[in-house]
């Protein structure tokens, strides 16, 4: 049976959805209807919990963390409408989480990620923390691979099998065909999220919106992905035009 499946890479939400991701969810996924979506590391921005900010006073004025759970929560609850299958891997920004428990060791049981997003009550979800993989046919899918001038590259040798990945929010892909004359595939997918961070005020971030769409075959394993370019808020998927 040919199954099938979205990623959705770093969709970043903070206390908003943007323009791309929105464009992605409200008017390819209801008519594509996939057996699995998958949330590729990084879906929240955590960016209320950010080692990197506390101490900048005006830039954290007014963030709350439960503003973006909130928001998390309501994504989850109408993704959940369109699949069969919801894969949440967690990403180095969910992680902010973790690396907030260690400083605040009473918080624990209260703002643990499985616990603000209900996902005791959520069926069909499947979680997975951050480093960790799934597999849908002969393809894994991670959040975090290398981060180099040639990451496909260099992940693909790191995995030694079918890998995709996302974090640098750069599309980039990699092959190499061994003695059996079969390839291995290297995909490292853009981003759903802001392309342009207050963070990165004054850089070129050389970054890309990207989603995918994956076909595979649940007997074999055999699969295609097709990573999907989003160039100013629009792109083109099997005959249409999606704006």
């Amino acid at each position: 049976m040919i199954r099938t499946a979205i990623l959705l890479p770093d969709v970043h939400l903070d206390t908003r959805a943007y323009k791309d991701y929105k464009l992605v969810r409200d008017k390819f996924i209801p008519e594509f209807k996939p057996n699995t979506i998958v949330l590729q590391g990084d879906f929240m921005d955590v960016s209320a919990l950010s080692a990197w900010d506390n101490d900048k006073k005006r830039k954290m004025e007014g963030q709350r963390f439960i503003k973006e759970c909130n928001l998390a929560n309501q994504e989850l609850d109408y993704l959940q409408q369109y699949c069969k299958e919801l894969i949440y891997i967690g990403g180095n920004h969910e992680y902010r989480i973790d690396r907030y428990l260690d400083k605040n060791p009473e918080m624990e049981g209260l703002i643990d990620l499985p616990v603000v997003l209900n996902f005791k009550k959520r069926n069909k979800l499947k979680y997975i923390p951050y480093d960790g993989s799934c597999k849908l046919g002969k393809l894994n899918i991670t959040h975090t691979g290398n981060t180099n001038q040639h990451h496909a590259k260099k992940t693909l040798e790191q995995w030694m099998d079918n890998v995709c990945y996302c974090h640098t929010h750069q599309a980039q892909s990699f092959f190499r065909t061994g003695k059996n004359k079969h390839p291995i595939m290297s995909y490292c997918l853009g981003t759903l999220g802001n392309k342009a961070p207050e963070y990165m005020v004054g850089k070129w971030t050389n970054w890309i919106s990207e989603f995918a769409v994956i076909y595979w075959d649940d007997k074999t394993g055999k699969f295609n992905l097709y990573p999907i370019n989003i160039i100013n808020h629009s792109f083109i998927f099997n005959g249409r035009l999606y704006k």
